[in-house]
């Protein structure tokens, strides 16, 4: 199990090759965002612009990233002889680190676009730490390897019509709603129910999902 792990973590380095790249485009375009908000009389939320484009889009890159590697990759890997736990934990630590990566330049990012407007505009714009939540950054770094590991236990476990499926409700879901809706859900949820009591069960979600997932990843046939 080791052994596999260890080589599909030295394999996987390539990765960084056009991940380190993308991640200076995606600053200089969230840098473009927060200039054009700055220059459409903005300049309140502009930093705040900057840092969840940075955010958004890292997590977006994360999220294709695990999915292919444990959709298509994955059956790949298996016919090199690679036992499935090695694989799977190659393969999720070697997203999480890229995850952690592309957070970690958010962090950075964030951090320097608000000493620069202090510096600029003489201001008190807020630094990353003290306008985002340290569970937001958590979520930012778990959320899309968990999504995409429980994608390819479905992909593996119902075929492709099972994944497309999965699929076709999210985008449905989030095409036909807006934070507005979900905010008053959660409203509603922490009106009636105590924000300890409904963390619990999420994390219990959460890791019953990510167990089902690596179970039908196990059970995973070679093509």
């Amino acid at each position: 199990m080791f052994r596999t792990t260890r080589a599909v973590l030295r394999y996987t380095c390539e990765d960084f090759r056009w991940v380190l790249p993308a991640i200076l485009v995606l600053a200089l375009f969230s840098e473009g965002l927060g200039l054009v908000a700055s220059l459409a009389e903005e300049a309140d939320i502009a930093h705040q612009l900057v840092l969840v484009a940075m955010l958004g889009f890292s997590a977006l890159i994360d999220l294709i990233l695990t999915t292919v590697y444990l959709n298509n990759q994955f059956t790949v890997f298996l016919i090199f002889s690679t036992t499935r736990r090695g694989l799977t934990a190659g393969i999720l630590l070697h997203c999480l680190r890229m995850s952690l990566l592309q957070t970690a330049s958010a962090f950075v990012l964030g951090y320097l676009d608000a000493l620069v407007r202090r510096a600029v505009t003489g201001g008190t714009c807020p630094m990353p730490w003290e306008w985002i939540p340290w569970f937001v950054w958590l979520l930012v770094l778990l959320l899309p390897v968990w999504t995409g590991l429980f994608l390819g236990g479905v992909f593996h476990q119902f075929g492709a019509a099972g994944f497309w499926c999965f699929y076709a409700l999210f985008i449905i879901i989030i095409g036909c709603t807006n934070v507005r809706y979900w905010s008053s859900w959660a409203i509603r949820l922490l009106t009636r129910f105590s924000w300890p009591y409904l963390t619990a069960w999420g994390v219990v979600v959460f890791l019953v999902l990510a167990v089902l997932s690596v179970y039908w990843l196990q059970r995973a046939k070679v093509k």
